[in-house]
């Protein structure tokens, strides 16, 4: 759950982003049960179909507990026991909400990333959102990937998308495929422009 697929870099570089970490969502564990007092079970991230890390969780009434292994660099494996306290604000239509207090700087917080031994903020660890961070390449290479997919089309943006999914007006294939042409055209003039490669056209 949460886990970070592939991780997500711009081409200008910048800071760590929290796509790129495993991170435990409070909001997902609530829609599934798990903060009920005497949970216990296993928290798994995978990538590509891989498992790249499991944690064990057991919940009480006022916070979490996790237990897992970390090393550095490939390292030792050590044993790592860390509680996550809860703090708990009232819903305007009655109830109320759950938030992580962040184990270090103490903040209401709805994700902890585990980018080192403890699972903190985003704060904590100085992440960025990756659109923080997105140049004007990588906002239009989204962008056709998302056309892309609704049509059905490889992701490889080199394949020609040829044919119309079944299902799909004509007239809305032709339209979404003019507009993933253009977002292609527009992509790769920002990506000649960065690299300094200027072309007419």
């Amino acid at each position: 759950m949460g886990g970070p697929g592939s991780g997500r870099h711009s081409w200008g570089g910048g800071k760590t982003t929290t796509e790129s970490q495993k991170s435990i969502d409070i909001r997902w564990l609530k829609r599934r049960g798990y903060l009920r007092a005497g949970i216990t079970g296993n928290l798994v991230w995978s990538r590509r179909g891989e498992q790249i890390g499991l944690i064990a969780y057991s919940t009480a009434e006022e916070g979490m507990e996790l237990n897992y292994r970390y090393r550095i660099n490939g390292g030792e494996w050590e044993p790592v026991e860390q509680y996550i306290a809860f703090d708990r604000t009232s819903c305007n239509y009655g109830g109320h909400r759950t938030w992580f207090l962040c184990p270090r700087c103490g903040k209401r917080i709805a994700i902890l990333y585990g980018a080192g031994k403890l699972f903190l903020c985003r704060h904590c660890y100085d992440l960025a959102y990756g659109s923080q961070q997105e140049t004007t390449g990588d906002r239009l290479m989204r962008k056709q990937r998302k056309i892309r997919e609704r049509l059905g089309a490889d992701m490889n943006l080199f394949i020609p998308i040829w044919q119309k999914p079944k299902g799909m007006h004509w007239k809305t294939f032709s339209r979404l495929h003019k507009e993933e042409n253009r977002t292609g055209y527009l992509m790769s003039q920002a990506m000649c422009k960065r690299l300094g490669i200027y072309s007419e056209g």
